[in-house]
């Protein structure tokens, strides 16, 4: 990167960590969306550069703004040395890595297959036996036959386990779809928007194609959504629906429609917040009128979690039980919302003070209730994932739609 004073410099969308052995005088940096492996170490006056590089101020404000606040002069040349360091590491805005994405998409796309990397972690091998552990657990239920779409958490197996079994267990008695479409979080992508992909989806049960003549028509309704397509390489919330879907029909009994979801709970509501790519509820409407002209059978899973508390998160106080009390009863509420009122209602309460609980999967749960408008919701499970010694809760539910 040629040095320019002007130059306003903007830093991709980062998070920071504390690196285990050092002091709170060293942060660890790296890339939220694994598009860069960097990772890099920086002492704090480090971190405050870093934090002025907003695409607004220029070169020459850093400096100053460094200058007022440490008091201590930052050289032109150590500045120029950073952002070098930070293009290089495809850490920085700019043409030099959008190049960059460019030529990682198209490596994906030449794949033509989304792997599932963490499989073993997982618990999963051919035989899908930690699945049928879960539905043997749950013994014997008479499950309705005509589900037309269900609510299942993306958190891992083990800590999902209650809700998993009570959402895919609803779907045993049920004859094989001929496609699923599979709504998932965009919890680490660059869209803003909805985004799906052509890839087939491979796991060690087997391989699953995409139904692209499907997604084409729903782009032909909302607009292109494969321009951000690697959002999904990283993804887990819809690969872990795949492979209960292929436990339970057969990995080549079904296609597939994997769709990224973005909040709609924010300043924008269902637009994009930067404005690029199809508004969440016209894609819903897309998608329910997609499938209600097609003549084959399809089945609408929503890879879903509610609230993020405690320390892990961010919270100040500790994961009391009245405190997760507090936080089963919003959950409660805005559950009823979705399965007495609307997908509108739902977002509703998720979205009051500004979401404190830190719903991520409102996106899914809106676009799968609005798609299967008409059809009678029932809260089958409702879970807390409690870690007490890394102060982590995530919450999850499993809603059956007939």
């Amino acid at each position: 990167m040629q040095w320019d004073g002007d130059l306003k410099p903007r830093l991709r969308p980062v998070e920071a960590f504390r690196i285990p052995g050092e002091d709170g005088a060293v942060i660890g940096l790296r890339d939220r969306s694994g598009l860069s492996d960097v990772v890099l170490s920086l002492s704090l006056p480090a971190l405050q550069i870093l934090a002025m590089m907003d695409g607004e101020s220029t070169c020459e404000d850093i400096r100053r703004g460094f200058l007022a606040q440490f008091g201590q002069p930052l050289s032109a040349q150590t500045l120029s040395s950073m952002l070098a360091h930070l293009e290089a590491a495809h850490l920085l805005e700019g043409e030099e890595f959008e190049a960059y994405y460019q030529a990682c998409l198209e490596r994906y796309r030449e794949q033509g297959v989304r792997h599932m990397p963490h499989a073993a972690g997982l618990g999963i091998d051919s035989t899908g036996g930690v699945f049928a552990d879960m539905l043997e657990e749950a013994g014997a239920t008479n499950p309705p036959a005509a589900v037309r779409g269900i609510i299942a958490p993306h958190l891992d197996y083990a800590r999902g386990k209650p809700c998993y079994r009570a959402a895919y267990g609803a779907l045993r008695g049920r004859a094989s779809p001929d496609r699923v479409v599979i709504l998932g979080t965009n919890h680490f992508g660059r869209s803003t928007s909805v985004v799906a992909t052509g890839n087939d989806f491979e796991t060690p049960l087997g391989k699953t194609a995409v139904d692209r003549e499907f997604i084409e028509r729903l782009e032909a309704r909302c607009g292109d959504l494969r321009a951000f397509e690697l959002d999904h390489a990283r993804e887990h919330s819809v690969e872990l629906q795949v492979a209960w879907l292929q436990f339970l029909f057969g990995a080549e009994a079904f296609s597939i429609v994997p769709v990224l979801c973005p909040d709609p709970c924010g300043p924008t509501g269902t637009a994009p917040r930067d404005g690029k790519g199809a508004d969440l509820g016209e894609f819903a409407a897309a998608l329910r009128a997609s499938i209600e002209e097609d003549a084959g059978d399809t089945l609408v899973v929503a890879g879903a979690d509610l609230s993020h508390v405690g320390g892990a998160f961010g919270d100040d106080h500790e994961l009391e039980d009245g405190h997760l009390e507090r936080v089963r009863q919003r959950d409660r509420r805005a559950l009823t919302a979705l399965v007495e009122s609307s997908a509108d209602a739902f977002v509703q309460v998720v979205a009051e003070q500004d979401n404190p609980t830190r719903v991520c999967s409102a996106g899914c749960m809106f676009v799968l209730a609005r798609a299967l408008e008409g059809a009678s919701p029932n809260l089958a499970g409702y879970h807390q994932a409690v870690d007490r010694p890394s102060q982590a809760c995530v919450t999850c539910a499993a809603v059956v739609y007939t």
